[in-house]
């Protein structure tokens, strides 16, 4: 019966991803914490045999400690896979109007105080935001290079503002790469100092440093069709 309940827990795993995929966030949260339920249900019967002698029984009782255990590592990386993969599509669903961007990070809190009662370490939480983290970076850059086309960079500084706007998917430019070019270029204006600060806090500290202008950035992504 148990591998029954495995296979099921794979399956509504299943359902999870691509509930997610289809934008049904909470269906997807719902299907995850299902999964969980079914394979918890699996490793039942381990849990309640305690029968033997008391040599058996120590036995019993190690195999069973052993057994929870490893349920408990099953669950943790469900729990990391499952989170990675909803705070992904929450940041992707952004591109085109999705979530405000106060509700995603509500949600990613909510998100990391689960992975924090799963007991998951810190570094396990922050590989599960690496593609959460990415996108802001990415809004980032765009906000910064790609808000305006200048006219009157030389060409070959107009092509080191394409490379870093193309590649910023697998080479995402720092904030003082794209401070250089600026200034390079005469192109460094009260804004985008504003904005190069906020990049460079948030790559420090994975936090915004003016969480106010939150919904300003959207608005400007919005304008850009990002």
């Amino acid at each position: 019966m148990n591998i029954i309940y495995n296979i099921g827990s794979l399956a509504l795993i299943g359902v999870c991803v691509f509930a997610g995929l289809n934008d049904h966030i909470l269906l997807a949260i719902l299907y995850f914490f299902a999964s969980m339920a079914f394979l918890f249900v699996a490793n039942l019967e381990h849990i309640t045999k305690s029968k033997g002698s008391k040599d058996g029984f120590d036995i019993k009782g190690r195999e069973l400690i052993q057994k929870a255990e490893v349920t408990i590592i099953e669950m943790q990386n469900l729990a990391k896979l499952v989170s990675r993969t909803a705070l992904s599509l929450i940041k992707r669903s952004g591109r085109s109007g999705g979530y405000p961007e106060e509700e995603q990070e509500a949600l990613k809190e909510s998100f990391l105080r689960l992975l924090i009662d799963l007991n998951l370490s810190k570094e396990d939480r922050d590989s599960v935001l690496e593609d959460y983290n990415k996108f802001i970076e990415m809004d980032y850059v765009f906000l910064l290079l790609g808000s305006h086309i200048p006219i009157n960079w030389p060409k070959d500084e107009l092509q080191k503002r394409r490379d870093m706007l193309n590649n910023v998917v697998s080479n995402c430019p720092s904030p003082e790469q794209i401070e250089e070019l600026l200034i390079t270029n005469e192109s460094l204006s009260k804004n985008h100092k504003d904005i190069l600060e906020d990049f460079k806090f948030f790559r420090k500290y994975k936090e915004y440093r003016r969480p106010e202008m939150i919904q300003e950035y959207k608005e400007l992504r919005n304008s850009m069709n990002l």
